[in-house]
């Protein structure tokens, strides 16, 4: 489907300097999610980096959550939380490789602020921006369903046909949009070891104006080397959704109004 696309004035670029840890890497020319195996260096308001470990966030409190609708975060509350509802309760974070001299914002383990605008009308976007991660990239995400204690949980999102969500970079910059499920991510218990991280995903090439971009479910794949290799994705046990660059990228991107397609 050709995106919707209006031009918008470019943000200033916010790097920061730090390394985070280096975790088990997976061989492969693209790993869809390249952190399976520890994590990498993740984020403090979610689970690790691409598949891994990480301290559960701070999601909204109080009351009894709404029932679901598609939409998962517009970052309108200006918050790092997800919209909750019923069964669905998580926060971004942010994730690299480990290269020492990597440059990230936010860094992992710093708190997640979105950045101002977003898309259109909106007054916030969730923002990240780094360089130098040579061994497998860097990203940002969040998880669907983290328990009260922060252990993760998958999500139930076989009622839907895939995502969509509106996205532009500083410049033209090719992302993964993955979604670690029970059969590739550690905490599903399907895959073995080394094995786990071939999370399902798919490429999209970001422009320099607001675009609407849709990812179905239906096209999603991985690079095969998963242990066991998965038939199929598991919509019906999703733990997150990660927005990936690939190693050596430079990259500066802002992702608004994310939301699941009936």
């Amino acid at each position: 489907m050709r995106p919707q696309v209006f031009a918008v004035g470019l943000g200033a670029s916010l790097l920061a300097t730090g390394c985070g840890l280096v975790l088990g890497i997976s061989s492969g020319e693209y790993d869809p999610d390249p952190f399976g195996l520890g994590g990498g260096a993740g984020g403090a308001a979610g689970a690790g980096g691409a598949g891994g470990d990480g301290g559960a966030g701070a999601p909204d409190a109080g009351g009894e959550p709404p029932p679901c609708t598609a939409l998962l975060d517009d970052l309108e509350d200006g918050d790092s939380a997800i919209v909750r509802c019923e069964g669905r309760v998580g926060s971004w974070y942010t994730y690299n490789d480990g290269t020492r001299d990597g440059t990230q914002t936010p860094l992992p383990g710093r708190p997640f602020v979105p950045a101002s605008p977003g898309n259109g009308s909106s007054n916030y976007a969730a923002h990240v921006a780094g360089s130098g991660f040579v061994t497998r990239g860097a990203g940002m995400g969040f998880d669907l369903n983290l328990a009260p204690g922060g252990a993760k949980l998958s999500y139930d999102a076989s009622a839907y046909a895939g995502l969509t969500f509106w996205a532009r970079a500083a410049a033209p910059t090719h992302i993964y949009v993955n979604f670690p499920d029970r059969n590739t991510d550690r905490e599903g218990g399907v895959c073995e070891g080394s094995g786990c991280g071939d999370h399902f995903g798919e490429g999209l090439d970001l422009t320099t104006e607001w675009a609407q971009y849709t990812v179905p479910f239906s096209v999603l794949s991985t690079d095969g080397w998963g242990v066991p290799a998965p038939a199929a994705f598991d919509a019906a046990h999703v733990y997150s959704i990660e927005f990936h660059t690939a190693k050596s990228t430079v990259f500066d991107m802002l992702v608004d109004d994310i939301a699941f397609v009936p």
